[in-house]
C-alpha cells in the first residue's frame, strides 16, 4: 500500500510503499530510514495516523489497524531516544 509519511519535526512528507501485513516493530525503522531518520533500536520510533486519529503500537501492522492507502502517518523518534539522529 502507498501511504504518506511525515517526518515529525520538519513536516517533510514522502510517499512510501509499505507492506500492510508486516509488524510495525520491523517496519517502522525501515520507513524512518527511508525519510532520513535512523536508530539502531526498533522501539525508538512512534507513529501516529493523522488521517484516522490514532497511535500505532509496535505490535500492530498497518492492515491490523485498517490503515488505508493514502493515509497520512507521522513518524518521530521516541522521547527517550538517546540514539536517534536525523541525517
Amino acid at each position: 500500500m502507498e501511504i504518506m509519511l511525515c517526518k515529525a519535526f520538519s513536516g517533510e512528507i514522502t510517499r512510501v510503499v509499505a507492506d500492510n501485513e508486516v509488524q510495525l516493530s520491523t517496519l517502522m525503522p525501515i520507513m524512518a530510514n527511508s525519510i532520513g531518520l535512523y536508530s539502531s533500536r526498533d522501539e525508538d520510533f512512534g507513529m501516529y495516523n493523522l488521517t484516522q486519529d490514532f497511535e500505532y503500537s509496535p505490535n500492530d501492522s498497518l492492515g491490523s489497524r485498517e490503515t488505508k492507502s493514502g493515509d497520512l502517518l507521522v513518524i518521530a523518534p521516541a522521547s527517550n531516544c538517546g540514539g536517534c539522529r536525523e541525517r
